[in-house]
């Protein structure tokens, strides 16, 4: 465990590179359309799995809980749903329009769901999940009548967000390598103690040579 926590900031950094090239390759890649609904698939289930326990666990209104337990089920659908469409039908979503009304269903849903469990003070928000929140409501009404909306908007999008990501990790991992050569400096002695004397000879120690005593004559 502490050899994971050491390199920690290694994950950081290989987790910023995967990121970012994810985003480019959907830039540069004639199949970039089909691939970001199941990236965002992906994502979506993820979170819904991520949710679901630890919600349940510290949520302490029964009506709250409910209602996120029946939110996250439908997520958890939308998710999948966004994940088989391109991989089992062969024209995808076509037109996108069913893409539209997915994922605006999943945003409206998040955001309703989360200012009303506000309004009832059984949950707590901050600026940063009050911008999300309104933002998701927003976009997600959006795309239920504006047809311009479709991929490719999507990912110009993400690879925005990839770049923050990214460069947020990318960074994180710089400071965990700086506080991992730190430590491991730390531990190194300051100087190297070389001893040049053989081993198998014997040490003969020098003693100061003594005149002898001569005898005092008496005249």
């Amino acid at each position: 465990m502490n050899a994971i926590k050491s390199y920690g900031w290694l994950l950081k950094v290989t987790g910023a590179a995967l990121i970012l090239g994810l985003a480019i390759f959907l830039e540069i890649s004639k199949d970039g359309e089909s691939i970001v609904s199941v990236f965002i698939g992906f994502a979506i289930v993820m979170y819904s799995i991520v949710r679901l326990v630890p919600f349940v666990k510290t949520q302490k209104s029964d009506l709250i809980k409910t209602i996120n337990i029946i939110e996250i089920t439908i997520d958890f659908a939308i998710g999948l749903a966004l994940v088989l469409i391109p991989l089992l039908i062969e024209d995808g979503f076509g037109t996108g329009d069913l893409f539209r009304y997915l994922l605006g269903t999943y945003l409206l849903l998040r955001g309703v769901v989360h200012f009303y469990s506000v309004s009832t003070h059984n949950e707590k928000s901050d600026i940063p999940l009050f911008i999300f929140h309104i933002g998701a409501i927003v976009v997600g009404t959006i795309m239920f009548y504006e047809s311009a909306i479709n991929l490719v908007i999507l990912i110009h999008f993400i690879l925005a967000l990839s770049i923050l990501s990214g460069g947020y990790l990318g960074f994180d991992g710089y400071k965990g390598y700086s506080s991992y050569r730190h430590q491991k400096t730390l531990t190194m002695p300051a100087r190297d103690e070389v001893n040049d004397i053989p081993t198998d000879e014997k040490v003969i120690p020098i003693m100061d040579e003594v005149e002898p005593e001569q005898d005092h004559i008496v005249s």
